[in-house]
């Protein structure tokens, strides 16, 4: 028998008492954390070809080192950390996490060959992997519930912005810099904000505890892993969320981390031009985020199953979209094309987090977030990153320089089977509430 999900706990009372400036203020923090975040994760990608050639890699070596040994890291370290945010203070988390990860980034500017760039992003992936779910049920937590898809869809905005300031930042330091004193430029910045997120973010958990005792806090334990993970086997929804999680970043991220070399290698880019790339990142992710947050809260909240629909076909439209990036000869064309297809495919991210936030209770959600946070990264960053790499390199006797074309097509699929994986969650979400109906009406 299915395991139903629990009901969720209202805001606490400690919540409700937070100010909207204060509310505002985290928010930004968090979104400022969350482009950090993929500021330094991203500038391994923009100085991949340089580093390529001083350690003399192939694409697959690459994909490993910026792609696996990352996403298993950050998959392994996601749930404990996330579970720790459970119960614990989460700006002190996230403080932690992004002064650990911007020490990692600084590091991978002195290494002397890619074992030690590897171990570097293992440290990256640590702490890259804390703060994004104990941010996301933060501010969860503090906003009402009729704001809850456009603050998330908010800091999914922020992500994309660092997406691709990461490109463009990094692009324009390494037209002046090596990539050694990029990585450390870009790395060290995170510090302070560490220190503002600790002392200036909102976190009703400290108000709480100076109201009420130990002892009346039972309620709020985390729900052991093992019963969130029967939570998501035990949902139909879930379960086909789950399947999107994979297969959608899988093709997101293998055009996102090839994007700059595939404009260097097949459209002769120098590195100023690439620039360009993270201009469409940010036109194209930040629109989808904040029109997915827009729709998802005015009909998502109410019809839930909307956001598996919004996502859905949003993952369809994109289809084209990614074949014109991948194939098109111009090289601004296929930059449309790509601005295009990020705006239709991000419409996935914000509707999916919300409806997986109303099947699961208030005190799991940094734990599910964490999960289904590992699935995407080490499917994306994991997996996407280093299937890419390895196809351009299969393909490269076939189709030498161009090989990076056809490695992106094939990458594309993800996208029709995450359609499929978001419209088998629809119906799962309408069959239990039939079922609930059904059960009242009894």
């Amino acid at each position: 028998m299915a395991t139903q999900p629990l009901p969720a706990r209202p805001q606490s009372e400690a919540a409700k008492s937070i100010s909207p400036f204060r509310r505002n203020l985290t928010l930004a923090l968090i979104g400022l954390v969350a482009i950090i975040n993929y500021v330094d994760r991203q500038a391994f990608t923009v100085l991949m070809e340089d580093i390529k050639t001083e350690f003399v890699l192939n694409d697959t070596v690459l994909g490993l080192i910026g792609g696996l040994v990352f996403g298993v890291i950050y998959a392994l370290a996601a749930i404990p950390i996330a579970r720790i945010a459970d119960r614990t203070d989460r700006p002190l988390v996230i403080a932690i996490c992004l002064g650990f990860w911007s020490l990692a980034t600084a590091a991978c500017g002195l290494a002397a060959n890619a074992w030690h760039i590897a171990i570097a992003r293992m440290g990256i992936a640590v702490g890259e992997s804390g703060s994004g779910p104990a941010g996301v049920a933060l501010a969860a937590e503090i906003f009402p519930d009729n704001r809850r898809v456009l603050v998330l869809g908010t800091i999914q905005a922020a992500s994309s912005i660092g997406l691709s300031v990461g490109v463009v930042l990094t692009a324009w330091l390494a037209t002046f810099l090596s990539w050694r004193h990029t990585f450390i430029a870009i790395g060290l910045p995170g510090i302070l904000l560490a220190l503002l997120v600790y002392f200036l973010a909102a976190e009703p958990r400290r108000k709480e505890k100076l109201e009420a005792s130990s002892s009346s806090k039972t309620d709020d334990a985390p729900i052991p892993l093992g019963e969130a993970v029967r939570i998501i086997a035990g949902t139909p929804a879930l379960r086909w969320l789950a399947l999107l999680c994979i297969a959608v970043p899988m093709t997101g991220f293998g055009f996102l981390m090839w994007g700059p070399s595939f404009l260097q290698r097949v459209h002769g880019f120098n590195m100023q031009e690439v620039t360009w790339f993270g201009w469409a990142i940010l036109a194209g992710l930040v629109s989808g985020n904040l029109t997915a947050g827009w729709l998802g809260d005015q009909y998502g909240s109410r019809h839930p199953r909307f956001n598996a629909i919004l996502a859905a076909s949003g993952l369809l439209i994109a289809v084209p979209f990614a074949a014109g990036f991948a194939l098109l000869p111009n090289a601004y064309a296929a930059i449309v094309c790509f601005v295009v297809l990020k705006f239709a495919m991000t419409l996935w991210m914000a509707p999916t987090i919300a409806l997986t936030f109303t099947l699961v209770p208030v005190r799991m959600r940094a734990t599910i977030n964490s999960l289904m946070n590992a699935i995407v990264i080490l499917s994306g960053i994991g997996f996407g990153f280093i299937v890419a790499g390895a196809l351009s390199d299969a393909y490269s006797q076939a189709f030498g320089a161009n090989s990076l074309r056809y490695a992106l097509l094939t990458m594309s699929s993800g996208l029709i089977v995450g359609a499929f994986a978001c419209i088998m969650a629809a119906r799962s979400v309408a069959r239990a509430k039939e079922k609930e109906n059904a059960t009242v009406a009894i």
